[in-house]
């Protein structure tokens, strides 16, 4: 009988030490799609649209995972309502920034939550166009929605600049999965 104790006891304490450790947080995912806008005669790049990833307002196909094929995406999605978002999402030459410091699940487009946004692409010649004056909002009927860790969202940027080119960004989409908290 003592030997089996004596068996018992290290096996035991071995399965608690695997309890002791954090699990491994899950890998930031984004994806967004931009549709950058020669606004006229002050914009100085063409209309364009830029992907990475494939998303839309309401369906959701392809994800970037963090460090997976070239990506990079960092995000934050932290707080309980508004939200406090950050993120960076590139893929090759294409990249965003982007900020909002408080949107909450009602952000509609006729009362949109404001923030900051940075976008640039090889049409861009990687140069960032970015507007301290962007609305971000959730269309009704749609995927889109904001939780601690995750937003789904649509914006616009009426004014993007770049050193003395002037453009715009119509409605286009941004998704976050797997973000800080």
């Amino acid at each position: 009988m003592l030997r089996v104790a004596c068996l018992a006891f290290p096996l035991v304490a071995f399965a608690f030490l695997g309890g002791c450790s954090d699990p491994v947080p899950p890998t930031p995912q984004g994806a967004f799609n931009v549709q950058f806008t020669d606004t006229g005669a002050d914009c100085s790049i063409a209309s364009h649209r830029s992907e990475a990833g494939a998303i839309t307002d309401t369906k959701k196909t392809t994800v970037l995972i963090d460090g997976v094929e070239g990506a990079s995406v960092s995000c934050s999605v932290s707080g309980a309502g508004p939200f406090n978002v950050s993120a960076k999402i590139s893929l090759g030459s294409d990249g965003i920034n982007l900020s909002i410091p408080a949107i909450n699940v009602g952000a509609t487009e006729m009362s949109p939550a404001a923030g900051s946004f940075a976008f640039w692409s090889d049409r861009t010649a990687g140069d960032a166009f970015s507007s301290a004056k962007c609305n971000f909002y959730f269309k009704e009927g749609t995927g889109e929605g904001v939780a601690g860790g995750k937003l789904w969202v649509s914006f616009e940027c009426p004014e993007v600049v770049e050193s003395q080119s002037k453009c715009g960004i119509s409605e286009s989409h941004v998704i976050l999965e797997n973000c800080d908290q």
